[in-house]
Formats: structure tokens, C-alpha cells, sequence
């Protein structure tokens, strides 16, 4: 009786063990997929990527100039600061200026936050920020500068002004 209770144990325990490491492949194999996806997403179409403004003007994430992307949120008190600055840097024409509100708002919503604040910049259509080829930042605000070749430079997190801008692209 005790070799078949033992007999009987082991074989519990084998297929016990047996599902745990079918669980942890499984498990292993959906994270490759997913870095996989992610991978693909931020290397490999960034530049064929494009984007529609609020303003309905379509982009090409690709240029002939260098861009700027920055990052901002209405409740975000140094997104708000940056904003003259960040306009100056605008009218200013040395790089490509789009903005991306970290809210998902509705068109008729992002229009009225637009007017609201004076940016007088192109800022992405909440529906197409998942063309954008930029992760979504952890910190606001944050500015991406992407070359013309469509690649990503340069992450700068934190309150930007026209000079500090200027002062980035002209050392790359």
C-alpha cells in the first residue's frame, strides 16, 4: 500500500511541476511576443509613421527638418510655463514644433484646451497619437527631438525654453 501511495505522490507532484513550467513558457512566450510588438513599433515604422493635427493637417514623421515633439497636459503647472516658449520656438521656424496633449480629450475638447492656453502650434489629434512612434513619457513635460531621418535623438524631461531648444538642436 505504501509503494502505491508513494508511486501515486510522485506522479502528483511530476504533473504538478509539469504545469507550473507549462504556465512559465506560456508566460515567457507572450512577454517575446510583446517586446516583439513594441520593438517593431518604435524601430521599424517610425519613419513611414503619419498624423493628422487637430487643424485636420496631416504629417509625415519623416522631414526635410528636425522635429520637436513635446509632451503636455492642461494640469501640468510646467507644461503650462513652457508654452510662450515653446511658441517663440515655433514662430521662430528652425524645427518642425508638434505638441501632443497627454490627455485623451475629444476633438471639440483639445480645440477649446488649444484656444484656452494660446498654443499656436500643430497639436496631434488625441485619435492618432498611437502613430506617433514615441513612448508615451512617464514625466511631464517632456520633449522628444527627432532627426529628419525620423529617429529619435534626444528625450528632454522638464520645462523647456526657446533658448535651451535652440541651444539642443544646434549641438547635434
Amino acid at each position: 500500500m505504501t509503494e502505491f501511495k508513494i508511486v501515486s505522490d510522485f506522479k502528483r507532484q511530476t504533473q504538478q511541476r509539469g504545469s507550473i513550467k507549462t504556465a512559465v513558457l506560456v508566460v515567457l512566450a507572450l512577454l517575446a511576443m510583446l517586446a516583439g510588438v513594441v520593438a517593431q513599433r518604435f524601430m521599424s515604422s517610425s519613419p513611414e509613421a503619419t498624423f493628422t493635427t487637430v487643424e485636420g493637417k496631416r504629417f509625415a514623421w519623416q522631414s526635410d527638418n528636425w522635429t520637436v515633439v513635446n509632451y503636455f497636459a492642461e494640469w501640468c503647472a510646467p507644461c503650462l510655463r513652457e508654452l510662450p516658449e515653446l511658441n517663440a520656438y515655433y514662430h521662430s521656424g528652425e524645427a518642425r514644433l508638434i505638441g501632443v496633449s497627454y490627455d485623451n480629450l475629444a476633438p471639440d475638447e483639445l480645440k477649446d484646451m488649444i484656444k484656452r492656453q494660446d498654443i499656436q502650434f500643430p497639436v496631434v489629434n488625441s485619435a492618432d497619437i498611437n502613430n506617433i512612434p514615441v513612448p508615451m513619457p512617464a514625466v511631464l513635460p517632456t520633449t522628444y527631438i527627432i532627426s529628419p531621418e525620423g529617429k529619435l535623438v534626444k528625450t528632454l524631461h522638464g520645462e523647456q525654453t526657446e533658448a535651451g531648444l535652440r541651444e539642443t538642436l544646434s549641438s547635434l
